[in-house]
């Protein structure tokens, strides 16, 4: 008897468990469907040559993904010179391969950093961010300093001297002296681990960060005086517009914005107490509205637009951090009161 209730039991279930695997098998594949790259044709370039920035994103035939909005420079050292046609492949039947490239170029010779690029996208009714991983290219500068006016000369052949050991003692002086720079060096090393200070503490003074509002304000009025929308990049419009918020709330309020969807901003906002109960409403305008016209290709109307503004400098300003007093200011500002005070008496 038990026997047969144990193989009901399991028939029953059996059905359950294949609608469960049924609804998470979608959901799994779906959150692996899309995936982006970035790659450099090298780690290396000499000063002022070129080189190509490969994008590359494999998704679905039937999804929609934004590539990001280039203007002529990538970072602050690295420049586009021509930015080529995608190009599609066909994968197996449902996947495709998008790809672009631009041709870069840098006249600042160093290691310079290429931050993660983000592809958006929308899944259902939720906007999804795919993100390339970070690179790194060294621009080096092999030209030394050239003076036309001394005319062109012929390589010299090599020429070996013989070494004799007996030439350094006329160098001693410059050799003890070698030597002490190597100890103290080593000692600034030393001292450095134990202490953990960053080298810059010690020699350069760390200059102030800017607060999180004033970056924020200042990158608004960029984008009001170039009047993107009004020229009609209403996509670039938007990203530049929610790329602003986002620093300025990872900034603000030290959550990862810049890597979240607008949704999960809500969410983290919501849980932070505003001055004004309808910045949430603004906020929530501003990336509602910006989410509809890059990927759902609505455009919305000037009123909208001059809005969407509008909403992120209040939003800014509403919840901008006023800077706190330190102590040394509070007491300046004691005695200058009681000094005031004072001489207001002693007018009377």
């Amino acid at each position: 008897m038990a026997v047969s209730n144990t193989m009901i039991n399991t028939k029953m279930l059996r059905p359950a468990l294949i609608l469960l695997i049924g609804l998470w098998l979608p959901g799994l594949l779906s959150a692996q469907s899309v995936s982006a790259s970035a790659s450099l044709d090298s780690t290396l370039m000499v000063i002022g040559g070129q080189m190509q920035l490969k994008l590359e994103v494999v998704q679905p035939a039937d999804l929609k993904v934004a590539f990001p909005q280039f203007t002529d420079t990538i970072t602050e050292n690295i420049e586009i010179v021509e930015a080529h046609p995608g190009d599609t492949a066909v994968i197996d039947g449902d996947r495709i391969a998008i790809s672009r490239a631009y041709t870069i170029t840098s006249f600042d010779s160093g290691l310079h950093y290429l931050p993660p690029i983000h592809f958006e996208y929308m899944e259902g009714e939720m906007m999804r961010r795919e993100t390339t991983r970070s690179l790194a290219l060294m621009v080096v500068n092999p030209f030394e300093e050239v003076d036309p006016e001394k005319g062109i000369f012929d390589l010299k052949s090599p020429y070996d001297l013989p070494f004799i050991f007996a030439e350094l003692l006329k160098y001693h002086k410059w050799l003890a002296l070698f030597f002490l720079l190597q100890a103290i060096i080593a000692l600034v090393i030393i001292y450095l681990q134990r202490t953990k200070k960053p080298l810059s503490q010690i020699f350069v003074k760390e200059k102030p960060k800017e607060p999180a509002h004033i970056v924020a304000l200042r990158e608004l009025d960029k984008i009001k005086k170039e009047k993107l929308w009004q020229s009609g990049q209403i996509k670039t419009f938007y990203s530049q517009l929610t790329d602003a918020l986002r620093r300025y709330l990872e900034e603000r309020y030290h959550f990862q914005a810049m890597e979240q969807t607008s949704g999960e901003i809500m969410s983290s906002i919501k849980r932070i107490e505003l001055p004004n109960k309808k910045l949430y409403d603004q906020l929530h305008q501003i990336l509602d509205t910006a989410d509809l016209a890059k990927f759902a290709k609505y455009e919305p109307l000037t009123d909208e637009n001059d809005l969407a503004l509008i909403n992120a400098y209040f939003f800014v300003n509403q919840t901008k951090e006023e800077p706190q007093e330190t102590a040394e200011e509070a007491a300046k500002a004691s005695l200058a009161k009681e000094a005031a005070e004072s001489n207001s008496q002693s007018g009377h």
